[in-house]
């Protein structure tokens, strides 16, 4: 995991033209595509690239096709002295201009729906080949794509940094709703918070649940995760040599299983085969057990009676089915919009569930002074038991002076409670899989682009450099520069293809921050894959070269991220700003980790291309084989 109005008309439209704006690709969020110029990736089939005059035209085109009348007048004015002594022309002027006002409403959205419809299909289709081509228009006539009626498309370097900047204009208002599902029943428990701090933009909800969860998800984590994924990748690749098909398939296998042992031992959300024991005492991987007393009073189940101790598949499945529907699932009118609506609030349900099973778990365990794992699960219930036995003083303290202010007295309690340790878990896990999964995909299929001689290559940023650096030991003085310039060759393969293409945002108010007017409830599309690949700003950017200068910026290094490592104005795809990638740092480890096994099994070939699902969406299979 936002824009126009003019008071009435515009919030009005902008509610009937959302679902015809959005068949969604986004990163949290969106989908992946090839380099710009190049041909679009296997897994799209030739038919259904747009053949030329290319996407201005096809705008064009659905333009032409849906004129608008004339802008309705405004409306007359009662008190207005040439309407005293004729109140009938007052009301004949009234319904003339309600009458216009209608008409012009009707129109607009015609177009506003013709022009979602040719963006969708490129942003389906042709995502590359539609934004290089804004990319080619000039500057001063075209800073940002905005069409007369329909969602905007912000692609050069400066605009979407500015955009991921302003969350006060430009807001993730859109994910909201159905990230609200994991949250507290407002009728059960009306004192209860209803938001994820990925779904909203409101600076009283967000900043302490930000500064808390950064407390507990953190950069000094770094030798844990690259321990967990070093483990689970080297644990993927030798059950591909003992296999005996000398094959891998990276989506099936380092994309799922890396990101699923990040969620079970850093997360704090374990699986449990079939039969095998789990966490829960007494419980074994497929158990179900009952919905707790507790839980029911402030969360109401629709769709399921009981819980479910996961197996992998249940725990994949579950969060895959949430982020779909959280994140990709816009469009009533689509066929599959119930089935994916249904299936993800079954998703939610389940790990609810489950999550709140682990929290009753860990916390019995902590009272009675038991060990626990180490995870942001168990590390957010210490916080929880510190507040609760009035220990807390320090750590309201601390979130004072990074907040500017002190908390309203028992906000800090009411922050760290079971629903909303619950919610945040919940809202991390469903992020940490779906986009991982996508980008070790993505970062494979690229890295055998490079081995193909698809990329021009600078510096020496050659396919056979970095499986030299793979096969560096790890009692060698080379051993942290080879894992620096496999994570360069990592991001760099995943800036020329990366797990998607834009973000979505809904414009708060009227502005023109971004060099033209942009008016309230407009959906914005920011392309930061077209970002990372901006001629004005990034000197040959479809070439290949792990020596760019990563562009390095601080962001509320002062205030409530003086932790946070600064973040990368060149690799975009983990985000900018405010929701830059809660886990970005368990993204970059598990990428490396993946990248580094994989090179590591013998001399590579591509044995499938990379491909995607009915609704090219989510990466299903890329087979590798190696000698």
């Amino acid at each position: 995991m936002t824009h126009w109005t003019d008071q009435g008309l515009g919030g009005r439209l902008a509610a009937l033209l959302h679902a015809a704006w959005h068949r969604l690709r986004v990163l949290l969020a969106g989908r992946g595509g090839p380099p710009p110029t190049g041909p679009e990736p296997p897994s799209r089939k030739p038919g259904d690239t747009p053949t030329p005059p290319g996407f201005l035209n096809a705008v064009a085109e659905a333009e032409q096709k849906t004129p608008l009348p004339p802008p309705p007048p405004p409306m007359p004015d009662e008190d207005d002295p040439k309407y005293a002594d004729d109140p009938a022309a007052y009301q004949r002027d009234k319904q003339q201009a309600e009458a216009a006002a209608s008409a012009f409403a009707e129109a607009a959205k015609r177009r506003g729906a013709a022009v979602g419809a040719v963006v969708s299909d490129w942003l389906g289709t042709a995502p590359y080949v539609m934004l290089q081509e804004l990319l080619d228009q000039p500057r001063d006539r075209m800073p940002v794509f905005k069409p007369a009626v329909g969602p905007v498309i912000v692609m050069r370097h400066p605009e979407v940094i500015r955009c991921l900047e302003r969350t006060d204009l430009f807001t993730v208002d859109p994910y909201a709703a159905e990230m609200a599902r994991a949250t507290d029943d407002p009728s059960k428990h009306p004192g209860a918070y209803s938001h994820f701090m990925l779904g909203t933009d409101n600076d009283a909800l967000y900043r302490p649940d930000d500064v808390l969860l950064r407390r507990v998800v953190a950069r000094s984590d770094g030798p844990m995760l690259a321990a967990l994924a070093r483990e689970e990748a080297e644990r993927c690749t030798r059950g591909a040599r003992e296999s005996g098909t000398g094959e891998i398939d990276v989506v099936k296998t380092l994309g799922k299983f890396v990101p699923l042992r990040i969620v079970a031992d850093y997360l704090g959300v374990p699986f449990s085969e079939s039969g095998q024991p789990s966490v829960l005492p007494g419980l074994r991987g497929g158990d179900p057990f009952p919905l707790d007393t507790d839980l029911l009073d402030v969360f109401s189940f629709r769709k399921i009676q009981q819980g479910l101790v996961p197996t992998s598949d249940d725990l994949y499945g579950w969060v895959k089915d949430a982020f779909r529907n959280i994140f990709n699932n816009f469009n009533p009118a689509s066929p599959l919009f119930q089935e994916f609506r249904e299936r993800g609030l079954i998703a939610t349900e389940y790990l609810s569930a489950y999550i709140h099973a682990l929290i009753r778990c860990y916390k019995a365990r902590l009272m009675a002074g038991e060990p626990v794992p180490d995870t942001m699960l168990t590390r957010l219930l210490r916080l929880q038991l510190q507040v609760s036995r009035g220990e807390g003083e320090t750590l309201g303290q601390d979130l004072a002076a990074l907040l500017g202010a002190p908390l309203p007295e028992g906000e800090l309690a009411r922050r760290l409670s079971d629903s909303m340790v619950r919610s945040n878990v919940f809202g991390t896990v469903v992020g940490a899989v779906v986009n991982p999964q996508e980008a070790t995909g993505r970062m494979a299929d690229s890295m055998l682009r490079l081995q193909e001689g698809h990329y021009r290559v600078l510096n020496d940023a050659t396919y056979q450099q970095a499986v030299h650096w793979a096969s560096v030991a790890e009692d060698t003085v080379e051993y942290p520069r080879s894992l620096e310039t496999l994570r360069k060759y990592a991001l760099e393969a995943l800036r020329l293809q990366p797990q998607g293409e834009v973000l979505l945002r809904r414009c708060a108010k009227d502005n023109t921050e971004l060099g033209v007017p942009i008016r309230q409830g407009t959906p914005v599309f920011v392309a930061y894959a077209a970002a990372m690949r901006d001629p004005g700003v990034i000197a040959e950017p479809l070439a290949f070269d792990i020596t760019r200068d990563e562009r390095l910026a601080e962001y509320l290094a002062d205030r409530e991220r003086h932790m946070e490592a600064p973040q990368s104005q060149l690799y975009l795809q983990h985000g900018y700003g405010r929701h830059k990638c809660l886990g970005r740092y368990a993204s970059e480890v598990t990428l490396l980790e993946s990248l580094r096994a994989l090179l590591r099994l013998g001399a590579l070939e591509r044995r499938s291309p990379l491909q995607m699902d009915a609704q090219n969406l989510y990466a299903e299979s890329l087979r590798v084989g190696w000698s």
